[in-house]
């Protein structure tokens, strides 16, 4: 197996203990997804203590894509939240899932002139469709159409924000596009405190949050800071689409946790499988199963 695809993989473990944390948050602490996005954001300031001994000067305007970059992360950030207040987290997944890969593969095509080989077209088909179908439930209520429509944006700007960082990647070390991109989070996350209304849920926030919940907020940053650097690396070592592709794997470790936990936490985590259900989620394993192997063989 690659070594790339292992870290993505790696990544992935780390993003569902964080997926968890969130939607815990999200549920019961977090009331204004641009405080999530805001306090997520601003935590790449930390990163910024490894410019003194990897920061490499890089062109003007490689420095504005890397700005770009990180913002359009934070920003993607506020529409996943946004989105995942105004439905049910089991209708975002499917949407992420399905086309930050997608726009991925046509944004790196378009802006890398990055091309997949046969072999790797046909793994990124079953490991979308496994991420696609690993994230369905059948629920009767239908999608709120601003739910739809800010998942798709949020989309757009995931995939824009790895292409992105992608190129800068092409262009200096890893830990120094890292530090470069990061100034883009924090960035995006002050552009925030451009906005009145966004302010004062901001600074509100700590005040309203019991110590429990920020034990879980800097756990749930501990998780998703490691997790992201871990993804970024592997963007750095191969293909931005297939480790886009690769997010699957994230959706059957969140499958098997949420399983567990929604037994000792039933009013927060829900899992409820019927038979049919059940069977679409083997079915998916399968496929990103199938997938990872035409990756490795």
């Amino acid at each position: 197996m690659s070594l790339y695809i292992t870290i993505a993989i790696s990544a992935y473990l780390l993003f569902a203990f964080n997926g968890i944390a969130d939607k815990f948050l999200l549920t019961k602490a977090v009331k204004h997804p641009v405080t999530y996005a805001f306090y997520s954001s601003a935590g790449s300031v930390l990163i910024l203590a490894l410019a003194p001994f990897f920061l490499e000067a890089i062109s003007w305007s490689t420095f504005y894509i890397a700005i770009v970059a990180g913002a359009c992360f934070s920003f993607a950030l506020y529409f996943l939240y946004d989105a995942t207040q105004d439905t049910s987290i089991s209708r975002i997944l499917p949407i992420e899932g399905g086309l930050v890969p997608v726009f991925t593969l046509v944004l790196s095509y378009l802006l890398l002139a990055e091309r997949l080989n046969n072999t790797q077209l046909s793994a990124f088909f079953f490991l979308v469709m496994g991420a696609i179908m690993i994230s369905f439930r059948h629920e009767r209520d239908g999608w709120h159409i601003t739910a739809l429509k800010n998942a798709t944006i949020a989309a757009v700007l995931f995939a824009l924000s790895f292409v992105l960082t992608k190129y800068v990647y092409l262009e200096t070390s890893f830990l120094s596009g890292l530090v470069w991109t990061r100034m883009g989070l924090v960035v995006g996350a002050l552009s925030f405190l451009l906005i009145k209304q966004f302010r004062k849920v901001i600074f509100a926030a700590p005040e309203k949050t019991s110590g429990q919940n920020k034990l879980i907020f800097y756990g749930a940053r501990v998780s998703g800071g490691l997790g992201g650097f871990l993804q970024n690396y592997a963007i750095s070592l191969g293909s931005v689409t297939i480790v886009n592709a690769l997010q699957g794997t994230q959706f059957v470790f969140l499958l098997i946790m949420t399983s567990i936990l929604s037994i000792y936490f039933p009013q927060i985590i829900k899992e409820k499988i019927s038979r049919l259900i059940l069977l679409i989620k083997i079915v998916a394993m399968l496929l990103i199963t199938f997938g990872l192997t035409v990756l490795t063989v």
